[in-house]
């Protein structure tokens, strides 16, 4: 069972390291903007505000160094709508979205 897990870790640790740093920095910014929607704003719908942040992300590049990356807007995006489907789950359970 040790080496399955440690199998599983590695794995998954080699799938990270040849993810950009950038991209990933992007995927956390996503759910970090989910989590602040839902907590902060109370807000069920959490994707629509991560995608605008997203845009205006990638315009502030293209403003700074000419460069719009779809693929960071995806990460940004991709990371809010984990939050947001775990969001789903739990209504869909009927489980109440605790507040703190």
């Amino acid at each position: 069972m040790k080496q399955f897990i440690y199998k599983i870790w590695n794995w998954l640790v080699g799938i990270l390291n040849k993810i950009r740093r950038d991209r990933l920095y992007h995927f956390i910014a996503g759910m970090i903007a989910a989590a602040f929607c839902l907590i902060i704003l109370k807000m069920y719908v959490c994707i629509w505000p991560v995608l605008f942040l997203a845009f205006i992300k990638e315009f502030i590049d293209v403003w700074q160094d000419g460069n719009f990356d779809w693929i960071d807007l995806l990460a940004t995006v991709l990371g809010g709508l984990v939050v947001q489907v775990f969001v789903w789950i739990a209504i869909g359970y009927g489980q109440q979205v605790i507040f703190v």
